[in-house]
C-alpha cells in the first residue's frame, strides 16, 4: 500500500474507478454523505412550500453538490489504489 495504515478508508472497487469503504472511518464518510443527501432533499421540500421554484432547486442543488463533492474529495484522499476489495479480503483473511 502506498499509504499508512491508518490512512486508508478505502480501497478501489472490483469493477470499477470507485472507492469501497474498508473500515469505521470509510462508512461513517459514506453516511455523512447519506445524510447530507436526505436532508438536502428534505430541505428542499420544506423550501418548496415557501420560495419560488427556481430559488429552492437552487439551494437543494447546491445542498447536494457541496455532500457529493465533500464525499469524492474525502474518498480520493483516503484511497488506496493499487488493491480491490476483493484482494483487500484476501490479504485480511491470509494475514
Amino acid at each position: 500500500m502506498s499509504k499508512s495504515r491508518g490512512d486508508i478508508w478505502f480501497v478501489r472497487s472490483n469493477g470499477g474507478q470507485g472507492s469501497y469503504p474498508i473500515n469505521a472511518d470509510g462508512w461513517r464518510v459514506v453516511w455523512v454523505f447519506v445524510a447530507g443527501m436526505a436532508a438536502s432533499g428534505i430541505m428542499g421540500a420544506v423550501l418548496a412550500q415557501t420560495m419560488e421554484t427556481w430559488l429552492w432547486v437552487t439551494i437543494t442543488g447546491i445542498g447536494m453538490a457541496v455532500s457529493a463533492i465533500w464525499f469524492m474529495l474525502t474518498a480520493r484522499a483516503h484511497t488506496d489504489y493499487s488493491t480491490t476489495y476483493n484482494e483487500y479480503v484476501k490479504d485480511k483473511n491470509n494475514a
